[in-house]
Order: structure tokens, then sequence, then C-alpha cells
């Protein structure tokens, strides 16, 4: 070190070399921070020498003392223009920047180390090819389908290489994985990745077939532990060694040379993930109309393939969501094959699957399409009694449609099978001629009233505009900027479609054009808008059906106006203006039937209605005591019911109740004994409309202001095996679950009910 510090040159060189030249010529940058992490300068490494001139600061910093030992640098480098946005240290750790010792030597001169070979190895990229497909399973109402899913933004990303960043993993992390690995203790199943639509569509029609699952059922804690470490991979008796050996730096070694074969065990600590899985994006793509991206990305040539995580997000009312994000350590294509397709299913429920090429309509068409993704061609518009199927009771289905609905749990939906009233907020999706707006076309207004109430008596109403949730309707788009880097960007932005008053009417929407760049809205085509719901199918208005000063449960009718650009009412429009789906696949359109149409004659008509039945009704139910022969049985806080008190056989009787003030929910009962399994003549499923399987809907003195489920056993029917001629006993568990089959076109609005309840025979 020198003497005399104070005779350090605030204008220095620093000479740069390499502890092992790279093959290829690479462009370095140097960034000098002071001790507190502040940015002084950067400048580019040119003919091997760093200079920097620190009577070049700010003013605030120009004359401040500066002991140049305390400076902190780093070198990186600088293939990658964003580098020169850098404020920061921490942001220089994506570009694994080498931060060298500085130190004066005997000539005042700062001198540092080579730029070592484990880190510049990493410096040097390859290019790959990184593609996919994003799809999504929909129903149609004849099946399903896989379709693409356009406009979706792909973020692709590598996991860092260990070899890395390890050394920079905290000692008391690395202390504790051979105890997770040696011994472990789990307290989390393995993350595995989501089945998709199709597999838990199956695995919910299974469950419907299927008893609640047995709570005595149980096993040990060496049980789980047995059964989960038999499916890990073995790991050899030298791992083993290493990692008891308690040496960090063995610890360490050990984790860079298994990293791959030890991906399954750290997926049991979450809370490792941050330290073992760093991961650094490298590029956001859109998938287009068929649902594909690709993209060139570079990795660090050194070593293996890059390794690739995905995770996707899609604009959901106006805003980027995540639909798509599973865990790092599982979800990784390790040593990825560059050129494969990675192909992901979302399951998000308000994902789209509009994705077309050359879709737009015709002329001046209006296509009603959906009710959320329900069809509108499903939702039945007149009266029709029938009753669920295994009960006797009708209903009329007036209202209902049939579609599926996310979160249906052991609720089966099939065509044509009318149950489900709508509630939460629905959403009115239509599409849009390319000729329209235009002066005779210009907007339109959904306006609503009640025609009948929950029990389907008539209501005298008139029509009324219907409110759009948060007041107004607003059409998304995406816009291209240039950043501060002079890189190009996406936005997202959007436009007022109303209410708006305009000449005698009010509450009135325009009609969009086909591109943002169109009039009315005119958006600068330099900056390549695009909307983010195309015209052909997008959403109309969205309305709260809770909210109480405007919807009551009941039967109403919709109504789609057409203004001119003035605002006048059009009437005796052109009866093949207006489209909605085909009933056996809702891909295709029809010319709306007349029972969908306001005034029709042969030519015309002035608007299209269609009825549609709402309710918002709360599940209600309950598990009652055991009776014994009619009464409820005397029990203690021991939860045992004596089946033969004097000696003589008792009947027993299990009763719940299910219910929903309009009927509309299903209900699944099911009694398990000990770890025996279902009793299969005790459970019970169906609409809580009727008798199902056997138990009794009806009132009873005990309960007589409920309507309860009901159902007479003898001991032995319950006991089964545990029966022992009538000196047997177990212990039992009933559990109920009521759910509500409204929809709001997407999800099953959940208005649910669950409960379960113990209890023991014994003679």
């Amino acid at each position: 070190m020198a003497k005399n510090p104070e005779d350090f040159n605030r204008k220095f060189k620093i000479y740069v070399d390499f502890e092992r030249p790279p093959e290829i010529e690479l462009p370095l940058v140097g960034f000098l921070f002071n001790c507190r992490g502040i940015l002084l300068q950067w400048q580019y490494v040119k003919n091997n020498v760093l200079e920097f001139n620190l009577d070049k600061l700010p003013p605030g910093n120009r004359h401040r003392k500066i002991d140049p030992e305390q400076l902190r640098l780093f070198i990186a480098p600088a293939s990658d223009k964003k580098i020169l946005h850098v404020k920061t240290t921490q942001e220089l750790q994506s570009y694994k920047a080498y931060e060298p010792i500085l130190r004066l030597n005997d000539n005042n001169v700062l001198d540092i180390l080579p730029i070592p070979e484990r880190l510049s190895i990493f410096w040097i990229k390859c290019k790959c090819r990184v593609s996919g497909k994003v799809s999504k399973w929909f129903n149609f109402g004849n099946g399903w389908e896989d379709l693409p899913v356009c406009r979706a933004r792909v973020h692709i990303c590598e996991i860092d290489p260990i070899i890395y960043w390890i050394s920079k993993i905290p000692d008391h992390i690395i202390a504790k994985v051979p105890d997770a690995v040696l011994n472990p203790t789990f307290k989390v199943p393995i993350p595995i990745p989501d089945p998709g639509p199709l597999q838990r569509i199956e695995r919910f029609s299974m469950m419907a077939e299927q008893n609640q699952e047995n709570i005595f059922k149980t096993q040990s804690l060496p049980e789980i532990q047995k059964e989960t470490l038999s499916a890990l991979p073995e790991l050899g008796p030298e791992i083993k060694q290493q990692l008891a050996s308690r040496n960090l730096n063995v610890i360490r070694d050990t984790l860079v040379k298994n990293y791959t074969l030890l991906h399954p065990w750290f997926c049991f600590w979450p809370w490792w993930w941050p330290y073992f899985y760093r991961c650094q994006e490298l590029a956001v793509v859109e998938t287009n109309a068929a649902g594909r991206f690709e993209k060139n990305v570079y990795y660090n040539c050194f070593g293996d393939k890059p390794d690739i995580y995905i995770w996707v997000e899609y604009m959901i009312d106006g805003v980027w969501t995540t639909v798509y994000k599973p865990p790092k350590p599982c979800n990784t294509h390790w040593n990825y094959v560059c050129g494969t397709d990675i192909n992901i299913h979302l399951t998000h429920p308000k994902v789209a699957g509009d994705c077309c090429c050359d879709c737009e309509l015709i002329g001046e068409d209006v296509w009603i399409r959906t009710v959320g993704h329900a069809s509108v061609s499903h939702i039945k518009q007149g009266h029709q009694l029938l009753a669920p199927p295994d009960q006797g009771k009708l209903y009329d289905r007036i209202g209902l449609t049939d579609a599926g609905a996310a979160g249906d749990s052991f609720l089966v939906t099939t065509v044509d099978d009318y149950k489900r009233p709508f509630g939460g907020s629905p959403i009115l999706r239509m599409g849009f001629g390319p000729a329209l707006p235009n002066s005779n076309v210009y907007y339109y207004r959904w306006s609503y009233r009640q025609r009948a109430n929950a029990d389907l008596v008539y209501v005298g109403d008139s029509y009324k505009p219907l409110p759009p949730k948060n007041g107004e309707v607003r059409k998304g788009y995406q816009y291209r900027y240039k950043d501060t880097n002079g890189d190009w960007q996406w936005a997202p932005e959007s436009k007022k479609l109303g209410p708006f008053t305009v000449g005698p009417n009010d509450n009135l929407y325009i009609i969009p054009p086909e591109e943002p760049t169109m009039a009315p809205f005119n958006v600068p085509a330099d900056s390549h808008p695009h909307w983010h719901q195309q015209t052909y199918y997008m959403d109309t208005i969205q309305f709260d059906t809770t909210v109480v000063e405007d919807f009551e449960n009941g039967l109403y009718e919709l109504k789609l106006e057409l203004f001119d650009q003035a605002g006048n009412l059009l009437q005796n429009i052109p009866k093949a203006n207006f489209k909605t789906p085909r009933h056996d696949d809702a891909r295709y359109s029809e010319n709306a039937p007349n029972i969908l149409l306001e005034n029709p004659t042969a030519s015309n008509a002035d608007a299209f209605k269609m009825l549609i039945r709402i309710d918002n009704g709360q599940c209600v139910g309950d598990i009652y005591t055991v009776n014994v022969d009619g009464v409820p049985a005397s029990s203690n806080c021991c939860g045992f019911v004596k089946y033969r008190p004097d000696g003589i056989e008792k009947v027993l009787e299990l009763s719940f109740r299910a219910a929903h003030p309009t009927n509309f929910a299903e209900f699944r009962f099911n009694v398990v004994k000990g770890s025996c399994g279902g009793v299969s003549i005790a459970n019970a499923r169906g609409m809580v409309i009727d008798s199902a399987s056997g138990y009794t809907l009806g009132f009873d003195a005990l309960h007589p202001f409920f309507e309860i489920y009901s159902k007479e056993f003898a001991p032995s029917d319950l006991l089964g095996e545990c029966y022992e001629n009538g000196a047997g006993k177990a212990a039992f568990a009933e559990t109920l679950h009521i759910i509500s089959t409204a929809t709001d076109g997407i999800s099953r609005v959940a208005r649910d009910y669950s409960r379960t309840v113990a209890f023991a025979l014994e003679p």
C-alpha cells in the first residue's frame, strides 16, 4: 500500500486482464461505486484499460475525500445494452459481474487480480430458440376441444447455474441441507404441475361416483415418510458421506455436482427455492393466433444447455394477470433442447379461447354469443317442467342454462340438463361486423326488466338500462412505445364505450371498430395498437346481480337495442343481422330464432331479447342427532349411541337438512365407518328439491320448521362387518356438502354449506 494515500490521483487507470482469455472478444464495462453503494461512474474497458475521472463527479461529490481502497468496482460484459442503465450493485448480480478487490501498489496505482475463469466462462453467450404453444380446454356443448390462447404474455426465464451463485448462499442455509436430506421431516408434499382441465374434469366425474374421503383412515408419520421417500431418487453412499461431513465447502461442492439429482428433494422446502433457484428473465413474447410463441435467447455457452422456466400472463379485465406460474423446482425444463416445443395448458376460468386469424363477421352483423362462456343458445327460453335425474319433483327450467362452470366439484352437468340460474357478475359477450360502427348503426344498449319472481309468479315491470359494473364499460388495447433505453415496449390503455347520452336517448355504448386506429377512437397507427379482445368476440357489459336495489331472485328479460349516430332508436332491422351460436356447436353462428327477437316479422325485428333466471340464494343445512326408535339418542360427551339399550335392537334413523331458497343446489351426504370405508347404503346425493337415494324429504315432529332428509336403518346395515352378531361397535362420520348451481357464466357462484359430524354405535 502507498505510504501516502493522499497522493492518490483522482484520474486513474486500472488494467483489466483475464485469468484465461476468452476465445472471442468480449466488450466489457466497469462500474465504480462508493462504500455506500452509490454509483459514481461507469466506463467501457478500452484496450484492457478502465479509466475513471473522479473530478467529473457531480458537484456534491466532486471534492469529497475518497479512500481508493474503499471504492467498489464491478466489471461485466457489455453485450446487453440494458446494463448501461444499472444503478445499484444488486442489479449487477444478474449480469454475473466480477467484483475485484482494489489495492494501491507502492506507486499509488490501483491494481486488481485478473477476471477469474469461473466467471468469464459465463460471459460467452450462445443462441437458443425457445418455442411452444399455449392452449386451454373448452366445451362447446357437444364435447371438449383444446384451443390455442392468443395474445398471452409468455415470460421466458433461465434458471442460473448453481455453480455461479452457490458461494452467495448464506452458510446457515447450507448448514441445514444435510439434516433435511439425510434425516428428512417433510411438511409439504412434492409440488406437481397442474394436471389441466381435462384431467380435472375426469377427476371430478370420478369423485362424483366415489365416497367422501374417509376421515378415519390415517397413516402414522413413519408410514408417510417411508412412502414419500420411496418415490425419491436414491442418493449413493458417497453423496451421503459428503453431506454428513458438516464441511460447508464440501456440502456446497456436493450440491453443485448433484444438483439435478437433488431437485425432487428440494421440492419439499419452498423456503429454499429463492436460494437454490435464481431465475433470470430472458425475454417476454406474446402468443399468435395459433397460440404459438418463439424467441431466440442467449445462454452461457459453458456447460449444459439452458434450464428454461416459463410463466404466463393474460389480460383479464384490463389487467395483466398471472394465469400460469408453477413451482420452479419441478417445472423447469432442465437442459432444454433448443427448438423443442414447450406446450402449456392454462386452466384459469377467465382465459378466453377466441383466437382466430380470419374470424371477422360480415357487414353489419351483430352476434350475441355468450353470457360469460355460456352460449345464449343454451339458455332455456320456454317453459319446461322436468324432474332431476332419479328424482320425482318437477321444476320449470325456463331461463336456466346447462353450461359447465369452473368450481363445479361433484356437480355434473350434461347438455340440455338445465339446472343453473345466473348469479354473481355475468358478462354479456358479443361480436360486431366490420361495417360497424357507421352513421346508421353506431350505438348499442342493454336493458332489462323483471318478468317473474323467484316462484315464477308474473311481475309487471318496464325496461330499465342495465347498470354496468363499476359504472362504465371500457375496451382495452395495447400500444407500443420506446423506453429510456430506446427499446420497444408494450403498455395497456383503454377507450370508454359508454354510457353516453346522445340525442333523445341515454345509456348508449359505442360499437367499437375493428382496430383502435379507426374512427371514432383514432389511436395513432405508429404505436401499433391492438385490442385485447377482438370485436368479433368481446365483452359488451358486465352487471352485478347481487345489488339488491337492481335485482332480486327471479326471471328477467334482457334486451339489446341498436341506435344511429344521432342517438335515435333503430327498428325494423333485418333479422339476418342478428346472429346467435348454434346449439350443437357454439363456434358456428345461425340467424337468431324468433323467440330471441322482439317484434319479429318475416324479414325484420326491432331488437334482440332473452330470458335468464337470476338467483344468488344461500345454501343451508345441518346434520342431526341419530334417532333411536324415533327418539334422539341420549348421548353424553363420549359420543356413543346405544343401538340395543335394553337388549332389543332398535331402528336407527339418520337425518340431515339440505336446502336452498329456490332449490338451485345439489347435496352429497356420505357416511364412512372407521377405516373400513364408505357405507354405501347410507350415502345420498341429488338436487335439494326432492327425496333422493332412499332418503325421504319431509317434515317430522322433531323438526317442525324444516324439511329434512331422513332414512331408517337396522344396526347391521350400518355396522356391516363390525356387527359381530349384535355385540359389535364402530365409529362413523357423516359428511354433508351442499353446493349452489348458480353460475356467472364462467365460474360457479359458491353459496355453499358443509359440515362433518361423528358418532359411534355400541350395543
